[in-house]
């Protein structure tokens, strides 16, 4: 199928949900422009590099009755000396090779690509919603948030988090169906279904979700691939602190068994002041830094290689215009650690811009020590 025609499909689906003017159906569209250029150095020849991401993302939602559709339709180019980095070799390398990590649906389609610049086209998000009392049903890509992690989300086995991402606010989709059963005391049952491109690839799970005193709690279980995973979440306050926690254990093929489990409080002191702190601990991972999996890491099999972490972020408004905030990640095994501070400005209505830094400490065989550090800039506008 050619790439423009796949591209409307969501957009043919929402105006056959809009239907027509009689029909009193709710339109809406906003999205933004994102432009984001960030300078750093390969981890393999320490040459520096330079990349340039924009991105327009178009937002478009219809809701008719019981229907629902959206569509989050991107075009995005990236340009620099980034591509002729050896990351970028890899990058194309891990995702043409094997189907397990890939998307079930082809909604990627790419209108140019060059030795230095690649323009693409993508459904982020394209779904279809029925609601009842009963039951609300959800098909197509989209965001199956479970967990109360900030930074690590042991039971958001579908898209984890990834710590060291500059871009935390992306989530990524699953191609999924999402059943959502209430059952009139906010609680609920769930169950989603993700078929993979193979059928060792398939995932299916599900959760409930209920009160235990002044708690929110769930517990979910499922199979993921060819693992099986069992867990559960709670969220609450001590104090007027709030209070979360997770674990997931898992059965790998192989037949080991591996805990996953976070913790983290957050407060707000002031009212313009806000922060959090996170602790995780990683079974897979391991204690000696010669046996990372470095590998598995690259694949998207592990989201970290070692076992115990902190993580740890403060948001100060300084002004209505004007905000700081820092983030830190530490692999309290191996020493090392992400330092991210980043200051933001609103310039204009509707216009942000942010200057931040990644700066990378430790040995250069431990996790975050092999990477250089990365300065960027972005600015976006909302519509």
């Amino acid at each position: 199928m050619c790439a423009v025609p796949r591209g409307l499909l969501a957009w043919m689906l929402l105006a056959a949900i809009g239907g027509t003017p009689e029909a009193a159906a709710q339109w809406r569209l906003d999205g933004y422009a994102k432009d984001l250029a960030l300078v750093s150095r390969s981890v393999v020849d320490d040459d520096g590099y330079f990349l340039n991401l924009g991105r327009l993302r178009l937002q478009g939602s219809a809701t008719r009755g019981t229907l629902h559709a959206e569509a989050w339709w991107d075009t995005e180019w990236l340009a620099g000396s980034w591509f002729s980095a050896p990351e970028a070799a890899v990058g194309r390398q891990l995702a043409s090779s094997g189907t397990s990590g890939r998307p079930f649906a082809d909604l990627d389609w790419t209108i140019s690509d060059g030795p230095r610049h690649t323009l693409d086209q993508r459904l982020f998000r394209a779904t279809v919603a029925w609601s009842t009392p009963r039951a609300v049903v959800t098909v197509g890509r989209q965001r199956v948030a479970w967990g109360t992690g900030f930074v690590w989300t042991p039971t958001d086995v579908l898209h984890p988090l990834e710590p060291a991402a500059i871009e935390r606010d992306e989530k990524r989709g699953v191609d999924a169906i999402q059943i959502v059963l209430p059952d009139g005391s906010f609680g609920a049952a769930e169950l989603v279904f993700a078929p993979g491109r193979s059928s060792g690839a398939h995932r299916f799970a599900g959760r409930v979700r209920g009160h235990v005193g002044e708690y929110d709690v769930t517990a979910m279980g499922g199979r993921f691939g060819r693992e099986w995973v069992v867990g559960g979440d709670f969220a609450g306050y001590v104090g007027t602190a709030g209070f979360r926690g997770e674990a997931a254990v898992t059965r790998t093929a192989s037949g080991r068994w591996t805990l996953r489990a976070t913790a983290n409080v957050d407060h707000m002191p002031a009212e313009s002041v806000y922060g959090f702190i996170e602790l995780h601990f990683n079974g897979p991972g391991e204690h000696d830094v010669a046996q990372y999996e470095w590998g598995a890491m690259a694949q998207g099999d592990l989201v970290n290689v070692g076992r115990w972490y902190a993580a740890s972020a403060i948001a100060w408004t300084v002004t209505p215009l004007v905000s700081v905030s820092g983030y830190v990640v530490h692999n309290l095994g191996d020493g090392s650690s992400l330092l991210g501070p980043i200051v933001t400005w609103s310039a204009a209505e509707n216009l942000d811009a942010s200057a931040g830094y990644y700066l990378f400490r430790g040995g250069r065989t431990t996790e975050y020590g092999a990477a250089h550090d990365a300065a960027f800039l972005t600015l976006q506008y909302f519509f």
